[in-house]
């Protein structure tokens, strides 16, 4: 999914749910030393890796919060995205709309995950829910569209990347 991102000029990147941080130093590293990079993860082991894992690197930085609640100013960054970690999101109302107030004018969020479009998608759904530690829910692609909406960003569509998983992509239209 990074790979699709418009990394140019001087970008202030966010990744939700950020993990060990890989896609936090891809990012960084596909724009050649510009802009300012930031993961957050409510994990505090997984932020003392992707810290280890960056130390060295200027432009990146990694916080222990949670995506409900997030520890940056309004209209701070160009692009935020989520890879493989809505589904784990306590209240998806909330994040978005953290996104949506930290999001520039015309920033983007882009969202990597399963999508519940289909009958097999809503029973792994139901199954996870009972079987996977912090698993919340599968969202489908109307539901995201209307988490976008309602947030206030507008829903540009999605790039299919496999099947069931989708990036889905909106952006900021005002303040």
């Amino acid at each position: 999914m990074v790979s699709i991102l418009d990394l140019g000029g001087n970008p202030y990147f966010l990744d939700l749910g950020c993990g060990t941080g890989w896609a936090v130093r891809y990012a960084a590293n596909l724009a050649n030393g510009k802009g300012e990079f930031y993961g957050i993860d409510i994990s505090s082991k997984m932020i003392m890796k992707a810290q280890a894992s960056s130390a060295g690197h200027k432009n990146i930085h990694f916080y222990k919060a949670n995506a409900e609640n997030l520890p940056f100013k309004n209209n701070f960054f160009d692009l935020i995205i989520s890879t493989n970690a809505f589904h784990h999101f306590a209240n998806h109302e909330k994040v978005v709309r953290e996104a949506h107030r930290v999001l520039k004018p015309k920033g983007r969020i882009y969202i990597l995950d399963v999508t519940a479009d289909n009958f097999m998608m809503k029973i792994l759904d139901r199954l996870s829910g009972k079987i996977e530690q912090g698993h919340v829910k599968i969202y489908s692609t109307r539901e995201y569209q209307t988490l976008f909406e309602s947030a206030g960003l507008h829903f540009l569509g999605y790039k299919s990347v496999m099947v069931s998983m989708k990036t889905l992509i909106g952006e900021k239209v005002s303040q």
